[in-house]
Order: C-alpha cells, then sequence, then structure tokens
C-alpha cells in the first residue's frame, strides 16, 4: 500500500470513527429529549403551585349520602372539601391580617361579596372553623356545579382577649371556574 491510500485509508477510519461518535451523541440528545417529553406535567402544576390540603375527619368531612345528579368520585370529593376548607381558611386569614387578595382563590359572586363585606380594615380578628359535615345535595353532570348542606359546624371568632363560638349551618352552591372550586352562594344559620 503506498503512501497516498494510505493516508486516504486512515482519514476514512478517522472520520468513520468521528461520525460514529457524532451518530451515538445525536442518538443520546434525541433520546433524552423524547424522554424528557415522556415524563408528564407536574401533578402539583394543576393546582397552581397550591398544594391541595385535605382536611382532617375532625375538621371537615363528608356524610354520607348521593344526592341528585351525579355522583362525586372520591377523587372530586377531596377537591371540593379541600377547596371548601381552602375558602375558609382564605377568610380567617383576611380577617386577621386585612389582605382580602386572597379570597378570590375560594369566594366568587355574591358569596365572595358577602365575604369581603364582613372584613373590616380597623379591626383583626382570629377566626377559627372546625367540625364542618357535608352532605350532598346535588352535582352537575358535567361536574362543575355541587351543592351541599355544612351542618352545625363551630365557628369561634377572637377579638382583644374576647372570644364568641358560634354553631353554624350552610347551604353551599360551588362552581369550578378556572380550574379552582369557588364558593358561589352561601347561605348561613347561626345558633
Amino acid at each position: 500500500m503506498n503512501g497516498k491510500a494510505r493516508l486516504k485509508f486512515s482519514l476514512f477510519l478517522f472520520g468513520s470513527g468521528l461520525s460514529l461518535v457524532m451518530g451515538l451523541a445525536i442518538i443520546a440528545l434525541v433520546t433524552q429529549f423524547a424522554a424528557y417529553f415522556q415524563q408528564g406535567a407536574n401533578p402539583a402544576s394543576i393546582f397552581r403551585g397550591h398544594s391541595l390540603y385535605i382536611p382532617h375527619d375532625s375538621e371537615a368531612r363528608w356524610q354520607i349520602s348521593d344526592g341528585d345528579g351525579k355522583i362525586p368520585t372520591p377523587a372530586e370529593r377531596d377537591e371540593i372539601i379541600a377547596a371548601y376548607w381552602g375558602a375558609w381558611e382564605a377568610l380567617g386569614r383576611a380577617a386577621q391580617t386585612g389582605d382580602t387578595s386572597d379570597l378570590l382563590t375560594g369566594w366568587a359572586g355574591a358569596a365572595y361579596e358577602h365575604a369581603l363585606a364582613g372584613i373590616d380594615a380597623d379591626i383583626r380578628l382570629t377566626q377559627l372553623h372546625s367540625g364542618h359535615s357535608l352532605t350532598l345535595r346535588y352535582l352537575s353532570s358535567d361536574g362543575s356545579v355541587v351543592a351541599f348542606d355544612d351542618q352545625n359546624f363551630t365557628l369561634t371568632q377572637k377579638h382583644e382577649g374576647a372570644e364568641v363560638t358560634l354553631s353554624v349551618s350552610a347551604s353551599v352552591v360551588m362552581t369550578l371556574d378556572q380550574g379552582f372550586w369557588r364558593i358561589r352562594q352561601i347561605t348561613l344559620e347561626y345558633r
């Protein structure tokens, strides 16, 4: 083999090796790229950064009842009770801080206006709630409207050393708006 042929053969081997390495690198990158899109969404992203807090049974629970309309799945019941609990928590934070910006995540329409009217910018109070006992009355077939009763839960308000504890019952209508369950209508009965 002469010098010219040997050089061509050496260049061929070098080029083949380089092509093989580059081909493997490209395949690895394409595989990583495809694997990245196969992972799916982060489950927490459906709550837009909010965690799904499902209250303990002593705080809030569903009573056995099918109601009218569609029967909710356990996941739907968990989402609804978590949103309802979160709405009451947002109301408590607003009463304590005077900041009502978080109310829109759990309250809407007439219920929002009613909750907003109950917050006095000059009075800071601590509001606690527990013992919610929810009984389903209705769930729409598309799962975007739910009506339920909340019987005899405890609402405690504290202000400057004074404390008032009330037994409250509520009739509630919630709607699924832009991925969030919100209290759209609420009627409270104090005892």
